[in-house]
């Protein structure tokens, strides 16, 4: 925030600006960590500095509080947003490097090299070649098939494959699935 943004906003909040100020980042904060954002004061800054550039663009504001906790709902409705992404980001993450990989436990990775050869070698090789080597369009232009029919085919034999390692690891989730 910039001294004239300050300055519009100390303007707006009157005679008593600071004291006004430091009550509405209070509210601010607080309803921030009532929604369980990360980082609540950041927000509530953010928030009241939005404020302060739209004062200082001479935007007029009939009622300050009410404009500015509709700031603070956009506010969250960005961070619920950027909150999204983050974990979409992180599955797709999880789902491609993760599942997998060799596993620490030598008995999974035991489990795991029993269940990839228990499938039948084109599907092994279609699994392997889809998740290592990362030539996806390849992939599928050598079998003759859409990409999406190329990943329908990969998530089932990775499904099948995760059910084959995870009922090795608990013989009653192989029977419930």
């Amino acid at each position: 925030m910039t001294a004239d943004h300050l300055a519009s906003l100390l303007t707006a909040l009157g005679p008593t600006a600071a004291d006004r100020y430091e009550q509405l980042r209070w509210r601010l904060v607080r309803l921030f960590q009532w929604e369980r954002c990360t980082d609540p004061e950041t927000l509530a800054d953010e928030a009241l500095d939005r404020l302060a550039r739209r004062l200082a663009e001479s935007e007029p504001v009939e009622r300050i509080e009410s404009y500015l906790f509709g700031i603070a709902r956009l506010l969250l409705r960005e961070e619920a947003a950027r909150t999204i992404r983050e974990r979409t980001k992180l599955a797709e993450f999880a789902r491609v490097h993760g599942r997998l990989s060799l596993p620490a436990s030598d008995d999974l990775a035991e489990r795991l090299n029993h269940c990839l050869a228990k499938l039948e070698p084109d599907q092994r090789r279609l699994l392997l070649t889809y998740y290592q080597d990362k030539q996806r369009e390849k992939l599928a232009e050598s079998l003759g098939l859409q990409m999406n029919a190329l990943r329908n085919r990969a998530l089932r034999l990775r499904e099948k494959l995760e059910k084959c390692v995870m009922s090795g690891q608990n013989p009653s989730l192989g029977k419930e699935q």
